[in-house]
């Protein structure tokens, strides 16, 4: 099986063969400026802007070797901490309809529509412009080009890991075309994009194709000099194409086998970050095995559920404080709130707080439901406002109650 992270590392320095080094030093540059912009959303504040400069940083860092462009990033994101009146950068803008505008990188405004739209869809509001800027992938015919464009990355090439643009566009994608609330809210409020029934037929065709046949698996291709195109198997595009599709997919035998496999494996071509579980992975896994559990039989549903309780555990004692917080990992996550976030989405998809049991064991967790209102507390007392800190607790509400 090809280690897919060293491939990327070997591909990389055979593009610049400085760049470890440089890499090493950038991180450490960006390290200290996220560590304050940490500190300044826990006061309450989402620093929108800040966290869209902090984003493009960190994209530049682990996908490309542009390091000119990231310098100038970096330099741009360490003055923005000094404003901390940034409401403006979270608002839709009017000359292209799009989200994100500290963002250079179109797919990452495609990322900041996508959660905006299910904000507004949410609050029953049509978007205030014309969403012009998704013009790249206005119709069948061009969202398929832009997809085969990114599916297949040649970083000893051009030094660029198209992975994370080709993630951010087929999810939002996957939202539009298969979330029947998003689908019924463009199809009704959106102007400037037509999302018809060929266009998601379209997209599902592209997406059928893209599957592997072997692992069951979605994941960024790598040309390589001397192998082919190496096709991978990524975690994060994998659950996407199956949660978004509601299960409704192809080869759940593979992707379970494939899924157990790589447990112990670096994300997004396994489960772990910097050699431990990450709640955001569990979230991920729990949710594909909840979808395709009863497509397996029953000694593979056994060793999912070993696996479950092996990251039920982790989560608990690891990522959790006694008094209901989550640790944060600026290393992984882009926020406080994405912390909470996808340590409750976790919980609440393995059906901890539940008062029956779960779909992967026999019985409930007697502690779930206590823990769901010291998690809820938890947040209202730090004062955490950004959109997934807000969803997180929406989603222990939903679970137990509003326990103020």
């Amino acid at each position: 099986m090809t280690d897919f992270t060293k491939l990327i590392s070997q591909q990389f320095t055979a593009f610049d063969p400085d760049y470890v080094t440089q890499q090493s030093a950038f991180a450490a540059k960006l390290s200290p400026l996220q560590d304050k912009l940490i500190e300044i959303q826990k006061t309450g504040n989402s620093m929108a802007a800040s966290d869209q400069q902090m984003i493009e940083c960190k994209w530049l860092l682990m996908y490309t070797a542009d390091w000119k462009t990231l310098s100038t990033k970096i330099d741009a994101f360490a003055a923005s901490l000094d404003n901390r009146d940034q409401d403006w950068a979270g608002k839709q803008v009017a000359s292209d309809g799009s989200w994100g505008p500290c963002y250079d990188q179109w797919f990452l405004k495609v990322d900041a529509m996508i959660d905006a739209v299910n904000t507004l869809a949410d609050e029953g509001q049509a978007p205030q412009y014309p969403l012009a800027f998704l013009a790249p992938i206005a119709t069948p015919e061009k969202m398929v080009a832009w997809l085969e464009s990114q599916k297949t990355s040649k970083i000893y090439a051009d030094g660029l890991d198209r992975r994370d643009a080709l993630g951010a566009v087929s999810a939002a994608l996957s939202q539009m075309c298969f979330k029947s609330e998003i689908r019924d809210y463009f199809q009704a409020n959106v102007k400037g994009f037509d999302l018809t029934q060929d266009y998601i037929d379209a997209y599902k065709k592209w997406l059928d194709r893209w599957q592997d046949g072997q692992s069951g698996y979605w994941g960024g291709w790598f040309d390589t000099p001397d192998q082919g195109v190496l096709k991978s198997s990524d975690l994060s595009l994998t659950f996407h194409n199956i949660s978004y599709q509601h299960g409704k997919v192809d080869l759940w035998t593979e992707i379970f086998q494939t899924t157990l496999a790589i447990r112990d494996d670096a994300y997004p071509f396994g489960w772990k970050h910097n050699g431990d579980f990450n709640n955001h992975n569990n979230y991920d896994v729990t949710k594909i095995f909840d979808l395709g559990w009863s497509e397996v039989d029953a000694d593979t549903q056994k060793a999912a559920a070993s696996d479950i309780a092996l990251v039920l555990d982790w989560c608990l004692t690891k990522s959790m404080t006694p008094d209901g917080g989550f640790i944060d990992d600026p290393t992984f996550y882009n926020s406080v709130g994405a912390a909470y976030y996808y340590g409750v989405s976790f919980l609440d998809q393995a059906r901890y707080f539940g008062t029956t049991a779960p779909f992967w064991t026999d019985k409930p967790f007697p502690g779930g439901p206590a823990l769901c209102c010291k998690i809820q507390k938890n947040i209202k007392a730090e004062g955490l406002d950004d959109d997934e800190a807000k969803a997180a607790l929406e989603k222990l509400v939903d679970a137990c109650g509003n326990c103020a």
